[in-house]
C-alpha cells in the first residue's frame, strides 16, 4: 500500500486553536451558517491571553516539526511530493470577513455624504440616483471652510478607529474550510430581504466612492481653473507695464509731435514708434 502524502499544518496558532476547539465550535452554533463557527472562533481566539495564545503557538512548531519528518521519511521511502493544485481565479479570490475593521473612504466629503444621505435621498424622491450625489455636490460647495472642518476632523477619527482596530484584528484562516463543505443559503423571505438590504447598502457605498472621486476632481480643476485665471491678468499687466515703459522712452520730433496732437494721433504714434520692428526698420518719425 503507497503512503500518503503527509498533510502541511496551515494556519499558524489560530489554525491549531480552531482544529482543538471545532467540536465545541460546531455545537454552539448549530443550525448556524458556517461563517458563524469563524466568527465565533475569531472572538474567543482574540479573547486568549498572550501566554494561552503562545501555547497554540508552540503546538503549530510541534506539528510544523512533525511534518517535515514525515516528509522526510515519505521522500527516503520513494514517495513522491505533488506540488499544491492553484486554484482558478475565483477559487483564489481572497474571501471578505464581515468581521473585519471598515476602512474609511471619501474623505470629508465622504462623512458628509453618509450624514445627510437620508435628506438628500428624501428630496430627491421619485429621481434617478445621480441626482442625490449631484445635490450633495451642490450642498458641499455651498459649505464655509469653517464646515468643512468639522468633516475633515470627523474623517480623520473614523481613519484613527481604524487604524487602531487593526492592531487587533486577527484575519480568518483557511484552515476553516480545509474539512467542511459550504453550508447551502436557505432561500427565505428573511433571507431574501437581508440580500437586498445589503445589495442596497452596498450600492450606496459605491455611490459614495464614486461622488466622493467626482467632487475631487471637480474640486482640483476648479481650483487649476483659479489659479490660471489669476495669472492671466498678471500676465497681461506685465506686457501693459513693459508697452509702457518702452513708450516713456520714445521722444517724438517736435514738428512731428504737433501734427500728431494736432490731429489726435500722438499717443498712437508714440506707441507704434516704441515698437521692435518699426526700431529695427529704422524708419523716420516722418516716414510713419
Amino acid at each position: 500500500m503507497a503512503m500518503a502524502q503527509p498533510k502541511k499544518p496551515a494556519g499558524g496558532a489560530y489554525g491549531q486553536f480552531l482544529a482543538e476547539k471545532r467540536p465545541e465550535l460546531q455545537t454552539q452554533c448549530k443550525g448556524q451558517p458556517i461563517t458563524a463557527i469563524t466568527k465565533l472562533a475569531s472572538e474567543k481566539f482574540k479573547a486568549l491571553s498572550e501566554e494561552d495564545k503562545k501555547i497554540y503557538q508552540e503546538k503549530f512548531v510541534a506539528a510544523k516539526a512533525k511534518y517535515d519528518e514525515d516528509m522526510k521519511a515519505f521522500l527516503e521511502a520513494g514517495g513522491e511530493k505533488k506540488a499544491t493544485k492553484k486554484k482558478g481565479k475565483k477559487d483564489i479570490k481572497k474571501k471578505k470577513d464581515p468581521q473585519a475593521p471598515k476602512k474609511p473612504a471619501g474623505g470629508a466629503y465622504g462623512c458628509f455624504l453618509a450624514k445627510n444621505r437620508a435628506a438628500f435621498m428624501k428630496e430627491c424622491s421619485g429621481q434617478p440616483v445621480t441626482a442625490v450625489t449631484k445635490l450633495a455636490s451642490a450642498k458641499w460647495k455651498e459649505l464655509s471652510d469653517e464646515d468643512k472642518k468639522i468633516y475633515e476632523e470627523e474623517f480623520q477619527k473614523k481613519k484613527e478607529e481604524y487604524q487602531e482596530a487593526m492592531k487587533s484584528y486577527v484575519p480568518l484562516s483557511n484552515a476553516d474550510t480545509d474539512d467542511e463543505p459550504p453550508a447551502k443559503k436557505r432561500k427565505t423571505k428573511e433571507g431574501a430581504a437581508e440580500a437586498a438590504k445589503s445589495k442596497e447598502s452596498k450600492a450606496a457605498e459605491k455611490a459614495d466612492a464614486k461622488a466622493s472621486k467626482a467632487q475631487a476632481k471637480a474640486e482640483a480643476k476648479e481650483a487649476k481653473a483659479k489659479a490660471k485665471a489669476e495669472a492671466k491678468p498678471k500676465g497681461k499687466a506685465k506686457a501693459k507695464a513693459k508697452a509702457a515703459d518702452a513708450s516713456a522712452g520714445v521722444k517724438l520730433e517736435p514738428a512731428v509731435a504737433a501734427k500728431a496732437e494736432k490731429a489726435g494721433w500722438k499717443d498712437v504714434l508714440v506707441k507704434l514708434a516704441a515698437l521692435p520692428d518699426v526700431i529695427a526698420a529704422g524708419k523716420s518719425q516722418t516716414a510713419m
